[in-house]
């Protein structure tokens, strides 16, 4: 096996490994830091301003259907205001996994 492949995996390995086992490990300070970053993202203007992304994104879209790239650019633009929408939801769903 080629030796930047190895180290490449074992990067990946334990990038990905970690947080199952700092999970249990997490302080109080630091959740309320992550609750803090949380609502950053979480507040009404943000909100507003990604709906209007959103929006902009579906009507650039419907205009550029035959532009494969900007169609490739609004469907990935779209996936990250979702993500960013459901960031609530989706960290409540680790930390209720977790057990926190």
């Amino acid at each position: 096996m080629n030796v930047k492949k190895m180290c490449l995996s074992l990067f990946f390995f334990l990038t990905l490994s970690l947080p199952l086992f700092a999970q249990a490990l997490l302080p109080s300070g630091m959740r309320n830091l992550a609750d803090e970053i949380l609502e950053i993202f979480t507040g009404p203007f943000v909100r507003t301003i990604l709906v209007i992304f959103l929006c902009a994104c579906a009507v650039t879209y419907g205009f550029n259907k035959d532009n494969e790239k900007m169609k490739r650019n609004c469907i990935a633009i779209g996936v990250a205001v979702a993500i960013l929408i459901g960031a609530n939801a989706i960290v409540g769903a680790i930390w209720s996994a977790a057990g926190g």
